[in-house]
């Protein structure tokens, strides 16, 4: 009878831990913006309180979901994984989905990254060009020569970071380039190993509080460049990071991009449209808002602004069900 008892008893567990999904959310560096708002993202998928729902909270998670932030590369990186199913979902930039969907630059050629598509707009990234003080990097040409961080092969970072670098007639042959994510750039900036690095994120960025001690400047965009990139790269706007954004720092003119929460075509509908509401839900944007400065421009307002590729079909659903229309689906 005791044997039987814990038999019994075993089954539930059992069969309880195989409906269990892991829902694996690639975001970039564990120094950047995609990876803590990523993690609390996956905190807010995840099933919260046995599937029901905690007071003053809504809806709590997703049945059965187990939310995982995954560090990657970047945006890059995060389409080609979420288009081959090895994670189900990733951040990426506007203008890095544009080109995967349309099969352009570095998508040439595969019809892969064309199944990408789009669950919401989160927030706008800045690109920023941190130096060290004492280089005396006041224009983005006087980067010609000097040892500059331009992020990992496969970062949304580095794919922009080509663009400026088009746009001011130079090239990455120009630079003493090196090739790391922020999260190594530390060390390297306090020693004056490194006298920059670069990264398209949202603001503040930790890397770049993590070396603000050591005296340091962020190099401006031209406007009149910046909005020659626009009309090239429609998804890449002119835009200013805020003075006192970092400790000392005025206002810098800019980039910026929209970071989309995107999946791949071939995921479930029914899947992509509770994790659309879970995303959109109370607690969820209580942890976002809570949690990080850039968590609280995350509004369902702003869902889909930005957006270049099409919907999820689930993720469509969702917002027609709230009343919120979505503009008409761009073609490959």
């Amino acid at each position: 009878m005791i044997c039987l008892f814990f038999l019994v008893s075993a089954v539930p567990a059992s069969l309880a831990a195989e409906e269990q999904r892991l829902f694996r959310i690639g975001t970039g560096g564990l120094t950047g913006v995609y990876y803590p708002i990523g993690k609390l993202i996956a905190k807010g998928l995840t099933e919260y309180g046995q599937g029901k729902t905690v007071a003053g909270e809504g809806k709590s998670g997703v049945s059965g979901l187990v939310g995982v932030a995954q560090n990657s590369a970047g945006s890059v990186e995060n389409v080609r994984n979420v288009v081959s199913g090895e994670i189900e979902a990733g951040l990426v930039q506007a203008d890095v989905a544009a080109l995967a969907f349309r099969g352009e630059n570095v998508f040439a050629g595969d019809e892969g990254p064309r199944k990408l598509r789009a669950v919401a707009s989160l927030y706008p990234e800045k690109f920023q060009i941190v130096t060290r003080r004492d280089a005396d990097i006041r224009r983005f040409s006087d980067l010609r020569g000097k040892r500059i961080s331009i992020d990992e092969k496969g970062s949304g970072t580095l794919s922009v970071m080509r663009i400026v670098l088009e746009a001011h007639g130079l090239s990455e042959r120009d630079l003493l380039p090196v090739y790391l994510k922020p999260v190594f750039t530390h060390d390297k900036m306090v020693s004056g190993e490194l006298q920059g690095f670069v990264m398209m994120a949202g603001v503040p960025m930790e890397a770049v509080t993590r070396v603000s001690d050591i005296g340091i400047s962020l190099v401006p965009i031209d406007p009149e460049i910046a909005s020659q990139i626009a009309k090239r790269s429609p998804y890449l706007v002119p835009s200013t990071i805020a003075a006192g954004a970092y400790p000392g720092i005025p206002e810098i003119s800019t980039l910026q991009v929209f970071a989309l929460l995107t999946v791949s075509s071939e995921s479930p509908e029914g899947l992509v449209h509770e994790v659309t509401a879970a995303l959109w839900s109370e607690r969820t944007l209580s942890l976002l808002h809570e949690g990080h400065p850039q968590g609280k421009l995350i509004t369902l307002k702003t869902a889909l602004d930005g957006i270049p590729i099409p919907l999820h079909p689930g993720a469509e659903r969702f917002y027609r069900e709230q009343g919120i229309t979505p503009k008409e689906a761009p073609m490959p």
